[in-house]
């Protein structure tokens, strides 16, 4: 969380008036990033690692894991993380 905003201050530059300030963290983004941090404690580290590697920087299984085997452990994984997010947002279908 941060973003756009999160950035080193240096302070071997020379102060020059008129320059943009940086816009501030919007309420919108607050949000988002307490919605993440539930989500993170819902999943546990690991799965949350992967859930967001695959549904939020979109690498595929293959790129993550070299084994079958451990594709099919993480997909299987994937599956469950996705279902718990489902449930958490009340998106999850009846069986």
């Amino acid at each position: 969380m941060g973003g756009k905003v999160a950035s080193a201050i240096d302070y071997g530059r020379e102060h020059v008036d008129g320059g943009k300030a940086p816009d501030p963290i919007t309420e919108r983004e607050v949000n988002a990033g307490k919605e993440l941090a539930r989500c993170r404690a819902l999943l546990g580290v690991r799965l949350y690692g992967l859930v967001s590697a695959v549904a939020g920087e979109g690498f595929a299984l293959t790129e993550i894991f070299e084994g079958k085997r451990e594709r099919l452990t993480a997909a299987d994984m994937l599956r469950m993380g996705l279902d718990d997010l489902a449930e958490l947002w009340r998106l999850a279908t009846r069986r």
